[in-house]
């Protein structure tokens, strides 16, 4: 450590107090999240970690850890990572695994190469059963283009097998492409796998984002193809990855799903916003699965100056279940120095296909306060009343610290105002 030039970390602790979801016993979830990265350390390597814990100090159900922590280093141009760390070299999923990874990228080459392979860890999730992590392995590399200066592109390849089984043989194609001449200089990007060892086309997207500066508006539209790999001998289990049996199971198609967005800002201290997204799948022969979801909102800025921020929203989604319609206010305050109000109230009516309908109501007021620089503690009062509980009273609290330190320097902290909840938005 004596050695290090630069050291950043932050973390957060995020608790509550509330009657039991899954019982009438008092449950107090406590998570602890944390990150600290080492730079310039010994011969310029760096050193990352990240871990989450998770316990019920209520005494029930102790639960969750995840944590990551790699070392990596560059010589002769080559960049070496070696430990539990983020893979997400390709699309297909992203991977915590015990592995190692290289990357080659010679300043008087046009391309970027990098290989990587390991052991993928998982971890239970917060409700439910444990997740076992198994004899798997992956192992795959990617080339990504250097020369050109307003866009990338890149190849890539991906297996993955359990129980010395192949579990898919993974194909990419990646790229995306900034027109800068024409007007509003437009964002092109786009994603493609193919399965080669089930000869599945597994997922594609494409999409376009515009920016038109006199009108200060912005639009984004994507369209993209899913369809897991094809169940083959027997169902493959595997948790959050693009082999879905879940979706295989209810579906006998791909899903092809579209969604566009606007912003607006229509003064200095008031924007606007739309988005929509359409998914379609088949469930049953010929019997076709539609959704629908879609929010509308104002943004205002009462002082100019940020430190006072509303939103107002509606939002509405439409499914095989039912039918939901919403409405959300967020109001977040910074005008008194080293305290921060947040306060949020949810309602949302539903009405199902079996003719059962409700009206939910969430609310949570926070009151925060700088207690040193970098260091912000707030304590929340959570309100819900819906078809489950009649009258739902949470007690929580948030805890944040971020800092960074650079020889020779004096030591830095993050603004504490605008943290934001692990996870989730301000309020």
């Amino acid at each position: 450590m004596v050695a290090a030039q630069d050291v950043n970390g932050s973390f957060a602790v995020l608790g509550q107090v509330r009657e039991g979801d899954q019982s009438n016993r008092t449950e107090a979830p406590v998570n602890l999240y944390g990150k600290l990265g080492v730079d310039r350390f010994l011969h310029g390597s760096e050193i990352d970690s990240y871990f989450r814990l998770e316990r019920d100090v209520a005494g029930h159900d102790d639960a969750t850890e995840l944590y990551a922590a790699s070392a990596r280093g560059t010589v002769s141009g080559v960049e070496a990572k070696l430990g539990r760390q983020f893979i997400s070299e390709v699309p297909g999923g992203a991977f915590v695994a015990d592995a190692g990874r290289l990357r080659f990228s010679p300043g008087s080459w046009p391309v970027a190469l990098s290989v990587f392979g390991g052991q993928p860890r998982f971890y239970e999730p917060t409700y439910g059963s444990e997740k076992v992590s198994q004899d798997e392995q992956i192992v795959g590399a990617s080339m990504r283009t250097t020369a050109f200066r307003d866009g990338t592109f890149s190849v890539g390849f991906l297996q993955h097998q359990r129980d010395q089984r192949t579990l898919r043989q993974l194909l990419s194609l990646t790229g995306n492409q900034v027109l800068a001449h024409v007007v509003g200089t437009p964002s092109l990007y786009g994603t493609a796998s193919l399965d080669a060892k089930t000869q599945n086309f597994d997922f594609a997207n494409l999409g376009a984002q515009v920016f038109l500066r006199q009108a200060r508006l912005s639009a984004n539209f994507e369209t993209t193809y899913y369809k897991p790999q094809d169940q083959g001998e027997r169902l493959t289990a595997d948790p959050a990855r693009r082999e879905d049996p879940i979706f295989e199971l209810f579906s006998l198609s791909q899903m092809l799903r579209f969604r566009g967005g606007l912003r607006q800002a229509l003064s200095a201290t008031i924007s606007a916003y739309a988005d929509y997204s359409y998914q379609r799948y088949e469930r049953q022969d010929a019997s076709f699965v539609n959704g629908h979801l879609g929010d509308v909102g104002v943004t205002w800025l009462p002082g100019g100056d940020g430190l006072e921020r509303v939103r107002v929203e509606y939002y509405s989604l439409e499914g095989s279940l039912g039918h939901v319609d919403g409405g959300r206010f967020l109001y977040d305050n910074f005008v008194y120095e080293r305290i921060v109000l947040r306060t949020k109230v949810d309602i949302a009516a539903y009405s199902k296909r079996s003719n059962r309908s409700a009206t939910a109501v969430g609310t949570r007021v926070g009151l925060g306060y700088e207690l040193a620089p970098g260091l912000l503690a707030e304590i929340s009062l959570e309100g819900n009343r819906n078809a489950r509980f009649a009258d739902d009273l949470r007690v929580g609290f948030y805890v944040s610290y971020d800092f960074r330190y650079r020889k020779g320097a004096p030591l830095e902290h993050g603004d504490a105002m605008q943290q934001v909840l692990p996870g989730g938005q301000p309020s």
